[in-house]
């Protein structure tokens, strides 16, 4: 029976592939330095289903972060995800990064904003705004215009990967394998399977 929830998280840069199974992750390529850093999605794929002792047909669900992030990574990631899907006919659901962020970070900053930015192009960035379990603002925008916004609001605890000196240092810019899991459920709850559109540098 198909009972195994694939997760991909790639658009920080280092492709993360996890596999859970009732509501608790078994494989996690981060959390192994023999797989830290690769960027062969079918390899990491295999090496979590060998070490979990299931097979490519027991993946019911899929879950893959389509950023805002790097070009390359974001729309490799997605595009895995999405041939997956369409060949083993197996539901997907996409999420935003910024989503897993915001998450991530409101388990010990519950009540605080959460600020999001993350390298574009220069002179752009991608800036989000995570307050009250949702994602309530994302653009990408100039990076002078982000900072500018940021720094005005009050008591906000900065992420992503963004490092200047006139602004504190982000806490982190990428979400846990667990993380991804329960945000992934609850979309799954919510909606029929999609199609991952990786959300990269707008050009102009």
């Amino acid at each position: 029976m198909r009972n195994i929830t694939l997760l991909i998280q790639a658009s920080h840069g280092i492709p993360i592939v996890a596999l859970a199974q009732n509501h608790a992750i078994l494989f996690d390529s981060s959390q192994d330095d023999t797989l830290h850093g690769s960027r062969d999605y079918r390899a990491l794929l295999n090496a979590g289903l060998h070490r979990i002792g299931k097979q490519l047909e027991d993946i019911s669900l899929i879950g893959c972060d389509i950023g805002p992030g790097g070009m390359g990574v974001t729309r490799t990631s997605a595009a895995f995800a999405n041939g997956l899907s369409f060949a083993c006919s197996i539901p997907l659901r996409p999420i935003r990064a910024f989503e897993l962020i915001g998450a991530q970070v409101s388990l010990e900053h519950k009540d605080r904003p959460i600020v999001i930015l993350r390298r574009a192009g220069r002179p752009y960035v991608h800036f989000g705004l995570f307050q009250a379990g949702k994602l309530h603002h994302y653009e990408h925008c100039k990076e002078s215009d982000a900072i500018a916004q940021a720094q005005n609001i009050p008591d906000a605890i900065w992420a992503g990967n963004l490092e200047r000196e006139n602004i504190p240092a982000p806490i982190l810019n990428v979400a846990t394998a667990a993380t991804m899991l329960a945000l992934i459920e609850q979309h799954a709850a919510n909606s029929n399977s999609e199609r991952a559109y990786p959300i990269v540098e707008t050009l102009k």
